[in-house]
């Protein structure tokens, strides 16, 4: 972490991390938290304005990879490319007026969520949702081993499969800190499990984070259904804000009533360093590109 200071005064706080000691040797870093990190960005005063060559030298950083820089940080001078949409779902009015606005937005969408939440009830039996489990290992490890199969199942990209990141989420649902601290919240019906989520709570934003759900459950919509779940129960747990994170998937539409961006990109400080990273990146982004094309690129006998 990089502290800002002028006159003696602390005006700001950068976080990164490094991936290797050879990056540290380098000043080659990257966002804190790397996959895990929905956000990234400067923590600073209002007023603050440097560009990024700045903030690289006064972290002592001669290049940075990011993704998920919120727009609002060019409001200190930084910014990135390839603007990446996020959603939020605001209800700052509680549960039941979110709904009735819903309502005339989007009639349809309302009804079958109702719709399927009843069929739910009638076939397993009452809705039991627990927004914040105060004893969490049980639910965390059952969360975890659920999200990696589902990572297995549809092919993406297993961001739990690190023990340094499942001891990191372990920690973190221990955090009790009233400013920022975990939610792992649950749903059942009767018995059933439905569906769960492992967040953070802000304020009175939940950063909507690790969702699972049960696949036998899929056609009551589980997913929509621990969403409603949360803003039902908003009032009671002081929950004004979902944040989505990034994409604008359909799912994330169905709710959503705000929408900002995230950028990406690479800061760089003059000299070769820099370069020779960034020509590495390209590089490792142009295979990647090659091997999804290629994926999906099947022989007619293998298609379905």
């Amino acid at each position: 972490m990089s502290k800002l200071q002028r006159a003696g005064r602390t005006i700001g706080f950068f976080t990164f991390q490094y991936r290797s000691a050879l990056h540290r040797a380098l000043g080659i870093g990257e966002r804190l938290g790397g996959e895990l990190s929905d956000y990234f960005g400067l923590v600073a005063e209002q007023e603050l304005s440097l560009s990024a060559a700045e903030l690289l030298r006064l972290s002592g950083l001669n290049t940075l990879y990011f993704t998920h820089l919120d727009e609002n940080q060019q409001n200190f001078g930084l910014s990135g490319e390839q603007p990446e949409p996020g959603l939020k779902i605001e209800f700052p009015n509680g549960g039941p007026a979110f709904w009735t606005a819903r309502r005339q937005m989007d009639k349809k969408f309302t009804a079958d969520t109702e719709r399927r939440e009843r069929k739910l009830v009638q076939a397993h039996g009452p809705l039991d949702f627990v927004f914040r489990h105060e004893q969490p290992a049980i639910a965390l490890a059952a969360l975890i081993e659920a999200k990696r199969a589902q990572y297995h199942r549809t092919g993406v990209h297993d961001s739990l499969s690190s023990a340094r990141g499942r001891k990191f989420l372990a920690e973190l649902a221990q955090c009790d800190d009233p400013d920022c601290h975990a939610t792992l919240s649950t749903l059942h019906a009767g018995k059933q499990w439905v569906g769960s989520h492992f967040g953070l709570m802000f304020g009175e934003t939940l950063h909507y984070w690790f969702p699972v759900y049960n696949p036998e459950m899929k056609s009551y919509a589980p997913g929509r259904l621990v969403i409603k779940a949360i803003i039902d129960a908003a009032g009671e747990n002081g929950v004004r804000m979902i944040d989505r994170g990034s994409g604008d998937s359909v799912a994330k539409q169905d709710f959503a009533t705000a929408r900002h961006h995230f950028l990406r990109g690479v800061w760089m400080r003059p000299g070769p360093i820099g370069l020779l990273y960034r020509a590495r990146l390209s590089a490792g982004w142009r295979l990647r590109n090659i091997n999804t094309v290629a994926g999906r690129i099947r022989k007619p006998e293998e298609q379905t």
